[in-house]
């Protein structure tokens, strides 16, 4: 899941270089896609086991720090996005995926 979001920001970041106008609707739904997968990879997820061999305790992403870090700059990009606003949005897309 790590990677078909990191590959999504890439396609975004790729289409936000080009200058094809007609496609913003369908980006910014790609874009949210991968924000809430993003946001639910970083969040520990808690299992508990009864019995030998089950893990205790929160579980985490081994992506979940650079997902945290990369997540702000995605909920920019988006909102530079919605307002056609491509420059705002190539930046913080490359900022992501530089923390990614």
């Amino acid at each position: 899941m790590y990677e078909d979001s990191k590959n999504s920001l890439k396609d975004i970041v790729a289409w936000l270089e080009g200058s094809d106008e007609a496609g913003w609707e369908v980006q910014i739904e790609s874009g949210e896609s991968a924000r809430e997968d993003m946001e639910r990879l970083a969040r520990p997820d808690y299992h508990r086991g009864r019995g030998r061999g089950m893990m205790q305790g929160p579980q985490r992403d081994p992506n979940a720090n650079r997902l945290n870090r990369a997540t702000p700059h995605v909920r920019a990009m988006l909102t530079a996005m919605q307002s056609r606003n491509r420059a705002a949005a190539l930046e913080h897309g490359k900022a992501a995926l530089a923390v990614m």
